[in-house]
């Protein structure tokens, strides 16, 4: 009779092991890392080198249209981006009430024409997965508290186009 409980017994208990284990588990947090917004910056870059500046935006920011804006104007300058820039700093923002959690790589390069640019380029967290926000890196942008507030490190080139 013992040996028939304690049967029952280890049977109901892996049977809840079982039960339990077949819950979906959550996937574990992963943390939001520089090298995570590298590998978009590379992406990035290789996309262009492949691709010129054909569907850019729609491939590689988060905003699209302001995107769009931003190459328009760097088009009508003539300036389209030379080699991979490097990451000269970065910066992580935590997420807050108005925005996703954030890192900022200062990244400097030169333009196809050779000038140099210094620009901010935001990458973003957005349901798990880091994007470029406006994923132009060439034109010397950068991000203070707000879009009206740069920052004074920033270098922009100026117009490209023959005279």
């Amino acid at each position: 009779m013992r040996r028939g409980v304690v049967t029952v017994v280890a049977a109901l208990v892996v049977a809840g092991c079982t039960a339990e284990s077949e819950r979906p588990v959550p996937p574990p947090a992963v943390a939001f890392t520089r090298g995570m917004a590298e590998a978009v910056l590379a992406e990035v870059v290789a996309g262009v080198g492949r691709n010129g500046v054909a569907d850019f935006c729609a491939t590689f920011a988060r905003s699209k249209e302001t995107c769009d804006i931003l190459l328009r104007d760097a088009l009508r300058g003539c300036l389209l981006p030379g080699d991979k820039p490097t990451v000269k700093s970065a910066v992580r923002l935590p997420a807050t009430g108005k925005s996703e959690e954030t890192w900022r790589l200062v990244v400097q390069g030169r333009t196809l024409d050779g000038q140099k640019y210094v620009s901010d380029f935001p990458v973003i967290r957005s349901a798990g997965v880091p994007k470029a926000a406006l994923a132009i890196y060439w034109i010397g942008l950068g991000y203070g508290e707000d879009m009206d507030d740069p920052p004074d490190y920033t270098v922009i080139p100026q117009n490209a186009c023959p005279k």
